[in-house]
């Protein structure tokens, strides 16, 4: 008897346990992974640039979310992804584009389950380089 509630006690704390461990709640769960269509208007120092193009995710990792490029309309072959904000959270997180030499900070975001809208500002005025501008994201049927 007293071994059978020593196990029924050790089995009750391992599940209390594993329930109360819950997994923190990402800032783009409600957003499904897909293939996107996408558009990247920003402004440096009073030009402005586009880009668009196909990209799939989010992918999460090491706490960041990465979209992939699949396919870019122009002639910027050497971007292969854009990074949009941590796991946790987005606004004041990362935006960055290598390629694209955009290093910001997410300013606002807003989606649903079929569009994704990022505004960034870099991350440093006091250098002289002002970088603003948008990310948006459409889902592809």
């Amino acid at each position: 008897m007293k071994q059978n509630t020593l196990k029924w006690l050790s089995c009750s704390l391992i599940l209390l346990v594993a329930l109360s461990c819950k997994k923190k709640k990402g800032a783009l769960d409600d957003f499904d992974s897909g293939r996107f269509d996408f558009v990247c208007i920003w402004n440096h120092n009073g030009v402005q640039d586009t880009v668009t193009g196909e990209v799939s995710g989010p992918y999460s990792q090491s706490e960041y979310y990465y979209f992939n490029v699949k396919q870019e309309l122009g002639a910027i072959s050497s971007l292969k992804e854009f990074q949009v904000g941590y796991y946790p959270r987005m606004v004041n997180e990362p935006f960055s584009a290598h390629a694209l030499y955009i290093s910001a900070k997410i300013t606002s975001e807003e989606h649903d389950a079929e569009h994704l809208w990022v505004s960034f500002q870099n991350e440093n005025p006091s250098v002289g380089e002002l970088v603003t501008g948008t990310f948006t994201l459409t889902r592809k049927e």
